[in-house]
């Protein structure tokens, strides 16, 4: 799925909104909501471990706790996977590479962008790494708990020329993940580790692969049952009609989908900062509506096609 800038059929951008999409979809020098972001997830991971390893909480809670302050982590490294955190590059990427840090992923920020970004290229193509998260219902979890294996794995099977080098230049951080899971449990602390880092992030992890990888990739068969998005219903040649928009309660969808559930706004314009979708939608809904839509409604998980009044093929 391209991205708007490079569709067949961009969607058509009047004159007078220009400038303000562009202000909206495009990266400030700091973006401070993401940044808040970032140090509830630090701040949160720091205080809970601190109180578990005191004793003033229960493991068990601590566990759960951290699926919680690990959650958001995805906000902030998915920006910085698309160069949305900050104008300045080197800074948008080492916000991203200690959010990385910070739940102990063993890929790095790098290793991870190369499959997100081929998800973008080729979305619901056959070529598309995310079909990796749908599969039949009973592999599902396990599925998206391994999002960052599968990553990673994807990189190194992709035959992608800048493949190589990332693997190599992620390995001094890998190995040193690696180095402090092996001096903590060295220490006695194997059993904390389990249950403060590794039990909640893969949970974090699976609600990520399935809030962001899954749901807004959704839509019904030839029968009326839940399916993948169909590659021939989603190329390029029907831009707006390859990830879904869930529209309704986006009081309570905003901070649990971290305002993904205008997924479509993301690939349209993949550097909007993520918090921006909402302001996006409301400047361009009308000319989006002139498109083919994907509509979720709710809660619902099948999307109800919304046809444009403009087709995909009129829509140059």
């Amino acid at each position: 799925m391209s991205s708007n800038a490079s569709s067949k059929h961009p969607v058509r951008v009047p004159p007078e909104k220009r400038e303000e999409l562009y202000r909206l979809t495009n990266p400030p020098k700091v973006a401070w909501p993401s940044i808040a972001v970032f140090a509830y997830v630090v701040g949160g991971i720091i205080a809970v471990d601190a109180a578990a390893l005191y004793g003033l909480i229960p493991l068990w809670v601590g566990s759960i706790l951290n699926v919680f302050t690990m959650y958001p982590f995805f906000h902030v490294m998915h920006d910085s996977m698309h160069r949305a955190l900050s104008s300045n590059i080197k800074v948008n990427d080492w916000i991203g590479r200690i959010m990385m840090l910070s739940i102990g992923s063993l890929g790095s920020l790098e290793s991870v962008r190369i499959p997100h970004i081929a998800h973008h290229r080729f979305t619901n193509d056959v070529k598309d790494p995310d079909h990796y998260f749908h599969g039949a219902w009973w592999t599902l979890p396990l599925r998206w708990m391994t999002v960052d294996y599968y990553y990673v794995l994807y990189t190194l099977r992709s035959g992608d020329p800048r493949a190589r080098k990332v693997i190599i230049d992620s390995i001094p951080y890998t190995l040193f993940v690696l180095s402090i899971i092996v001096g903590v449990i060295s220490f006695g602390y194997g059993w904390e580790l389990l249950m403060l880092w590794y039990l909640p992030q893969r949970i974090a992890l699976g609600l990520i692969a399935f809030t962001f990888l899954w749901l807004p990739h959704l839509d019904g068969d030839e029968n009326g049952e839940l399916g993948h998005i169909h590659p021939a219903a989603s190329t390029a040649e029907n831009l707006t009609a390859g990830t879904t928009m869930r529209l309704g309660n986006e009081w309570f969808f905003s901070p649990a989908l971290l305002w993904h559930h205008y997924h479509l706004i993301h690939h349209l314009w993949p550097t909007t900062p993520s918090y921006n979708h909402a302001k996006v939608w409301k400047l361009m809904e009308p000319e989006l509506r002139e498109r083919d839509l994907r509509i979720q409604k709710n809660f619902d998980l099948i999307p109800t096609l919304h046809t444009g009044s403009m087709s995909a093929a009129a829509a140059q």
